[in-house]
C-alpha cells in the first residue's frame, strides 16, 4: 500500500505547473516600483527646490537624481555585460529639471533593457570590470534595487525638509 500510496504522491506532484515568475521577474518588478518613486519625486519636487541641500556635506536634490541616473548606467551597463561602456551623466551639471528628468528617464530605460534582455541563467554569467574584478550579473541587478532604493530615501527626506510629500498626491 505504502509504494502505491507514494506513486500517487509523485504523480500529483508531477503535475503541479513550476512557478510562473522567474527570480528575474521578481527583480524587474522591484525596480519598475522603485523606478516609479524616484520618477514621482522627481516629477512631483518644484524646480525651485532642485538647488535644495540640507547641509553642505549632502548633494542637492538635483545632484541625488543625477547621482542615481549616472549610476544606474554605470550598474546596469555591468547588468548587460559591458560594465563601463555606457553615458556618462555629469551629476555637477546645473541642468534644469526637465534635463534632469530627461537623464533619468534615459538611465531607466537603459536599465529597463538590461534588465529584460536578462535572464534567471545570465544572472550566474560572469563579467569582468575594467579593472578585472569578476562580478556575477546578479551583483549587478541586487546593486540597482540597493542603490535606487537608498538614494530614494535620501530624496524622501528633502522631500520632507521642503515640506512635501514625496508620493502621489
Amino acid at each position: 500500500m505504502r509504494p502505491a500510496l507514494l506513486a500517487v504522491a509523485a504523480l500529483l506532484l508531477s503535475s503541479v505547473p513550476a512557478a510562473a515568475q522567474t527570480a528575474i521577474d521578481g527583480i524587474r518588478t522591484e525596480f519598475a516600483a522603485v523606478k516609479a518613486q524616484v520618477m514621482t519625486a522627481a516629477n512631483k519636487a518644484p524646480e525651485s527646490i532642485y538647488g535644495f541641500q540640507a547641509t553642505p556635506e549632502v548633494f542637492t536634490l538635483r545632484k541625488q537624481f543625477l547621482h542615481i541616473a549616472d549610476a544606474s548606467y554605470s550598474i546596469c551597463s555591468g547588468l548587460a555585460g559591458t560594465p563601463g561602456k555606457r553615458p556618462k551623466v555629469d551629476a555637477d551639471a546645473p541642468l534644469a529639471k526637465a534635463d534632469v528628468l530627461a537623464a533619468l528617464t534615459g538611465a531607466f530605460d537603459y536599465c529597463d533593457a538590461a534588465l529584460k534582455a536578462a535572464t534567471d541563467a545570465t544572472l550566474a554569467e560572469t563579467v569582468k570590470t575594467a579593472n578585472g574584478t569578476a562580478r556575477v550579473k546578479s551583483y549587478y541587478a541586487a546593486h540597482l534595487l540597493a542603490h535606487t532604493g537608498l538614494h530614494y530615501g535620501n530624496v524622501v527626506t528633502y522631500m520632507r525638509l521642503n515640506k512635501l510629500s514625496p508620493g502621489e498626491q
